[in-house]
């Protein structure tokens, strides 16, 4: 699942659209959209240092990402890294 498919106004609880201001209560979600494209390249950058077999970077970067921006894509990136590692 994408980050907007995850995500949340922390105001009303509406889904999260991929917008500067919520759909429903008008409130701004600038932060919650940096804090989500952060996590994404941090997630990126996980598996590539998987793939270039760095087990330990891999699982800290993913690690950072999830504690950016929790999603079940990222949990599941963070327990393959956490067993190779």
């Amino acid at each position: 699942m994408t980050a907007p498919e995850m995500l949340h106004c922390p105001v009303c609880r509406a889904r999260f659209r991929a917008e500067r201001h919520c759909s429903r209560c008008g409130a701004d979600l600038s932060a919650l959209m940096v804090l989500a494209a952060k996590a994404f390249l941090l997630r990126q950058a996980a598996r590539q240092a998987l793939r270039d077999g760095r087990f330990d970077a891999s699982n800290q970067l993913a690690a950072e990402a999830q504690r950016l921006c929790d999603t079940q894509a990222g949990r599941r990136l963070r327990a393959v890294t956490a067993w190779l590692r």
